[in-house]
């Protein structure tokens, strides 16, 4: 097939990025990224294997943006490529390869939804409209015009299934790329969205009361319940009960089917809209949404395991991290402010159906902040005195309760390293209590195998870079109006839940760098929030 047309043909194929997360990029990397990823592009299906994924982009984006060399941008890329299928591909499971001799237009697109065979062509299709819109452009209209949402062509909804890093890079080839991808896959259940349901608007939204009687009110976002409230109504909610009994072998397919009944699909989308379906969002409160969304993914994320067992780091509230850390990037380029609505409401939908498609799991505050905030290496902590930093909190194992031994800031202050003596530097730097832990944990997550690592990873460093320095009492909606806690502990939370929770990730998935020897580990896929999931093991 090396004499068929391009797909993606005529479109900048650059990258850009005003400034990286994280020092090590080179016009040498750059180049080999931007060359990797238009190899990508134009070889490669965006599914393989059982309907998965293609992440090969993703990864090597992700990488690229924590500072990856070219040779491991390079090894990425011979590693993932092995297994994806051609661009051409009509049949995901049988591996067949057939072009498909249709012409797509603006007349004719919305024909070809939902079908993977012609991903070639929608892809060839969003190309042309790039570059006659422009790359924003389009990407306003296709998701979120009403030409690219009526008659059942769900394009929102369709989005809302993961394309997220084009708007990003603001690469013009990477949003055609996304928008074909968009359209292949099935819309979302789309009875979870308010506009797709005429009784709820942006004026008329109800919000739905707990079963205890006690409804949070806002805190200091000014208008709309903030998620933790949200969260808070959703476990005291006997409609949004998760599917009982537990079923260990239950695929997502068959979670979804039964879980997502008009009873519990019309909670949620009420949830959600009560939070920000509002058309005339400010600045500020756009700002504020994206930073509630990160910190409650992250509790999602590393908060909802168990007291004295070892963490688990479910697969799909996984990507309800990496997903928050695109929602300003999504946002930033919708001219219409409906569509800004749209957006946000729509995240947060997905976000509680998952949570509920997990089994409802809790977030434990204090487990989270019981997680060291210096996660260190393990031959680190094996230098330290007294076997590291604490019991309780040496590393993302722990019972999350903190150390009884360690010293108050949690930090074994005044314990002395078994290292030698630095005479040129200030303090300890082989102390815990003297260290910045993110390069070491950048370093042993660059090399991982598993693309959700890199992603996870960066997600919690932007946050960091964000929200580091909110103190505690200050997360959105961790207190309401009346100054009660929306979830027990939720007052002690701050800016330092990104790192436990790098901490946690690097922990569970392997310090995989130089000098550890760690073996990569695994994603939870038990369905954390259903107690059955926890009967036996660690």
């Amino acid at each position: 097939m090396a004499d068929l047309p391009k797909v993606f043909a005529g479109i900048s194929q650059t990258i850009h990025k005003d400034a990286l997360s994280f020092p090590g990029a080179s016009p040498e990397s750059k180049r080999l990224v931007e060359r990797l990823l238009e190899e990508d592009r134009e070889a490669h299906h965006c599914l393989y294997g059982l309907g998965f994924h293609n992440h090969l982009s993703h990864h090597l984006l992700a990488a690229y943006d924590l500072g990856a060399p070219p040779a491991l941008l390079q090894a990425i890329f011979d590693a993932e490529q092995r297994e994806l299928l051609d661009v051409h591909t009509d049949d995901i499971k049988k591996q067949t390869i057939h072009v498909q001799d249709v012409k797509i237009d603006e007349r004719n697109w919305t024909q070809f939804l939902g079908q993977d065979k012609y991903y070639a062509n929608l892809a060839t299709f969003f190309t042309h409209e790039v570059k006659r819109l422009g790359g924003k452009e389009a990407y306003e209209h296709y998701v979120f015009s009403s030409q690219a949402n009526r008659d059942g062509a769900h394009m929102l909804e369709r989005f809302v299934a993961g394309a997220y890093y084009a708007l990003e890079f603001n690469s013009d080839a990477m949003i055609a790329q996304a928008l074909a991808q968009t359209a292949v896959h099935e819309p979302f259940q789309p009875d979870l969205f308010p506009w797709n349901s005429p009784e709820d608007t942006p004026s008329t939204h109800p919000q739905p009361a707990p079963s205890n009687g006690h409804t949070p009110s806002p805190s200091p976002s000014p208008r709309g319940v903030p998620i933790l409230s949200l969260l808070r109504q959703m476990y005291d909610s006997d409609t949004l009960e998760p599917v009982l009994p537990y079923d260990p072998t239950a695929l997502l397919s068959k979670r979804r089917r039964d879980a997502l009944t008009p009873a519990r699909t019309a909670s949620i989308r009420r949830l959600a809209a009560s939070w920000s379906y509002f058309p005339d969002l400010t600045p500020a409160e756009l700002a504020a949404r994206a930073e509630e969304l990160l910190f409650v993914a992250t509790l999602l994320f590393a908060g909802t395991g168990k007291p004295g067992r070892t963490p688990r780091l479910d697969f799909f509230l996984m990507h309800m991290l990496t997903s928050a850390h695109f929602v300003p990037a999504l946002a930033e380029p919708l001219r219409a402010p409906a569509a800004r609505a749209q957006l946000l409401t729509a995240h947060l939908a997905v976000v509680l159906a998952y949570v509920l498609l997990r089994g409802r799991p809790r977030v434990d505050c204090a487990l989270l902040m019981g997680y060291t905030d210096v996660p260190l290496p393990p031959s680190r902590r094996a230098s330290v005195n007294g076997a590291g930093a604490g019991e309780g909190e040496r590393d993302g194992g722990g019972d999350g309760e903190g150390d009884a031994d360690a010293d108050a800031d949690g930090q074994g202050k005044g314990r002395r390293a078994n290292t030698t003596p630095t005479p040129g530097a200030l303090g300890d730097p082989a102390h815990p209590s003297h260290t910045n832990p993110w390069p070491a944990l950048l370093a042993h997550v660059l090399p991982a195998r598993d693309a959700h690592t890199v992603k996870a990873l960066r997600a919690l460093y932007a946050g960091a870079q964000r929200y580091a320095c909110v103190p505690a009492g200050a997360v959105i909606g961790a207190v309401d109006r009346e100054g009660r806690e929306t979830h027990v502990g939720a007052r002690a939370l701050d800016g330092s839940v990104f790192v436990r929770a790098a901490g946690v990730l690097v922990d569970r998935m392997g310090w995989v760098g130089v000098g550890e020897g760690g073996e990569e580990g695994a994603w939870d896929r038990s369905g954390l929030g259903w107690e059955g999931a926890w009967e036996g093991g660690e």
